[in-house]
């Protein structure tokens, strides 16, 4: 549970920046919404990929003393896979997350452009 707000609260933070950096470009209707693969790799940056094999070495080590150094391994093999499939999908879920909320944050800029219009020009 932990990990999810992690990442939707780093796809927030990332949206807002994008939105900042372009925002002439969103003013003049030119931004373009990354795509899914392009937001997860910008969310790369705001995420860490922290597998720590030497730690979960020591863990199993400590849980299962008689195991030898292959089954060690493969065990420390086998939960850097599950971390790596959750890291994806996490980051694929982030990723979804920043796209929909650069979409809201547009919508909402677009919404204050037109009411300013409608007040200072009309």
């Amino acid at each position: 549970m932990k990990k999810l707000v992690t990442y939707s609260t780093a796809a927030k933070n990332c949206s807002r920046q994008i939105v900042l950096e372009a925002f002439n470009d969103a003013l003049c209707g030119k931004f373009i919404i990354p795509s899914q693969k392009e937001m997860e790799h910008i969310l790369k940056d705001f995420i860490d990929y922290n597998f720590n094999e030497y730690r979960n070495k020591r863990k199993i080590i400590a849980k299962h003393p008689t195991w030898d150094d292959e089954q060690v391994n493969d065990e420390v093999y086998s939960l850097k896979m599950r971390y790596d499939e959750e890291y994806r999908q996490n980051l694929r879920q982030a990723a979804a997350e920043a796209i929909n909320e650069i979409e809201n944050l547009l919508s909402s800029l677009n919404d204050a452009v037109k009411a300013w219009k409608i007040k200072n020009l009309e």
